[in-house]
């Protein structure tokens, strides 16, 4: 089974990285393309659909457009905004919906990643000769605004396109991101489902 993604990040992004990681992890046997990277929130609405219908004629089973819910980059911020703009594209070019899973994450990447802190002190700890104090976790909404900031304060060295995909990779047990972030939990779950298939 083909599955392609759409995301907002520059071809460099950490996102380009993670999220076909964590598909190959939450099902196995699916054929992963190259992310197609769409810059920003703006180009992605605009452009995804498609760019969409041409993975779907290239032979993709299932599409992911997946953004981040914030910054809100001139945007209301609203998940439920971005998506309906994205439909309106998908609707005028006929896509068959059914093959497009439309993902916006809360707030972003490193919200989700920031849940269980023990991946993060892990991660910098690496890099330190005595021990550091625990990042701690963020299982509420309001602990996951901002993540970046938080990690930065935690460990000024952090670098989002450096550091992320090796925190993601330390990760053996994502049962707290699931159940503390519904955005990943949907995102894992709607690839657990097209497994079954």
């Amino acid at each position: 089974m083909k599955v392609g993604f759409i995301l907002e990040c520059s071809p460099q992004g950490p996102d380009a990285d993670i999220y076909p990681y964590l598909a190959n992890i939450f099902c196995k046997k699916l054929e992963l393309l190259k992310p197609e990277t769409l810059i920003n929130k703006q180009r992605l609405i605009n452009e995804g659909p498609l760019v969409a219908q041409t993975l779907i004629t290239d032979g993709c089973d299932y599409v992911y457009i997946i953004w981040d819910r914030m910054p809100k980059w001139g945007r209301s911020g609203k998940c439920e905004d971005d998506k309906n703009a994205i439909e309106q594209g998908l609707h005028q070019l006929k896509i068959d919906r059914d093959k497009i899973i439309l993902c916006c994450i809360s707030d972003m990447l490193e919200s989700w990643m920031i849940i269980d802190g023990k991946y993060i002190t892990k991660y910098f700890q690496q890099f330190s000769t005595h021990p550091l104090q625990s990042f701690g976790d963020n299982k509420s909404k309001s602990s996951q605004v901002d993540p970046k900031n938080r990690i930065t304060k935690y460990n000024g060295r952090y670098n989002d396109y450096k550091d992320n995909f090796q925190i993601v990779k330390l990760i053996d047990d994502f049962s707290m991101h699931v159940r503390w972030n519904e955005s990943f939990k949907f995102f894992k779950e709607s690839l657990e489902s097209i497994c079954l298939k």
